[in-house]
């Protein structure tokens, strides 16, 4: 009879640390992939960033986008891009401009995706051209809408 309730006892006690050992590895997998869907959407956030810096300076936006199917302004690795270490190399990031479906040649719709580490996240904002202030040598930048895709 003590041999029967060792045993139960001991079959118990597997059972726990086996469901314990399940349950933390399905808690890392859901963290691992939640902080790479992050990484992906701060990239694609960088890539906005660095398509706006690159038609920042332009005197009229619609140079930068002579197809209203969209160009690509940033396309590459985001450790490449940002010329940092440190850097997921798995992330890549592209970046394309549009021109405003209302015809505003001070307004650029800016479309981001960054993916890698088996995500894809996307950003897409509409953002308008200031008008330059006094002895300013750039106009500043608004974002109109922000949304993730």
């Amino acid at each position: 009879m003590a041999l029967v309730t060792a045993l139960t006892a001991v079959l118990l006690m597997l059972a726990i640390g086996a469901s314990a050992a399940l349950n933390m590895m399905a808690e890392t997998t859901i963290a691992s992939y939640h902080r790479n869907a992050l990484q992906a959407l701060y990239a694609a956030e960088a890539g906005i960033d660095l398509a706006v810096s690159r038609v920042r300076p332009l005197a009229d936006w619609r140079t930068a986008v002579p197809d209203a199917r969209g160009t690509t302004v940033v396309q590459g690795s985001l450790g490449d891009l940002l010329q940092r270490t440190g850097v997921d190399p798995r992330l890549n990031v592209t970046a394309w401009v549009f021109p405003d479906p209302n015809a505003d040649p001070d307004v650029l719709i800016v479309e981001a995706v960054a993916s890698g580490s088996g995500v894809r996240r996307g950003v897409h904002v509409a953002v308008r051209r200031a008008p330059a202030a006094p002895g300013a040598t750039m106009r500043n930048i608004k974002t109109i809408s922000w949304r993730e895709r």
